[in-house]
């Protein structure tokens, strides 16, 4: 997906299942993380398969955070299986919280 489509198209659905997961804020992150602190989380594949959405995927994280790095070890289209690992994802462990299960949503229907 190019940048125009993403920006187009895709980032109205991705901010409309934000909204909807995190409705005005995400008070369960808040409660436990109130202020910045850097994290880091890994993605790792949970079933055999071929990778597609890991733009999507970054996409979530950007927009709540353009501060975000994504760092992918594999790409849309690559054979993937159980264990391996496909991404980290650096930044902010709030936006990390926030964006997890939306983003990994989009991947996994993708």
């Amino acid at each position: 997906m190019n940048d125009i489509t993403m920006l187009l198209a895709a980032d109205r659905f991705i901010r409309l299942a934000l909204e909807e997961d995190i409705n005005s804020e995400d008070v369960t992150t808040n409660a436990v993380m109130p202020e910045y602190r850097k994290g880091q989380v890994e993605l790792i594949c949970k079933e055999d398969g071929i990778i597609a959405g890991l733009r999507v995927f970054e996409r979530v994280f950007k927009l709540l955070d353009g501060n975000t790095e994504v760092r992918f070890d594999v790409q849309d289209g690559d054979r993937v299986t159980k264990g391996q690992h496909m991404a980290t994802v650096v930044g902010d462990i709030r936006v990390l919280l926030s964006g997890e299960r939306t983003a990994l949503n989009y991947l996994q229907r993708m």
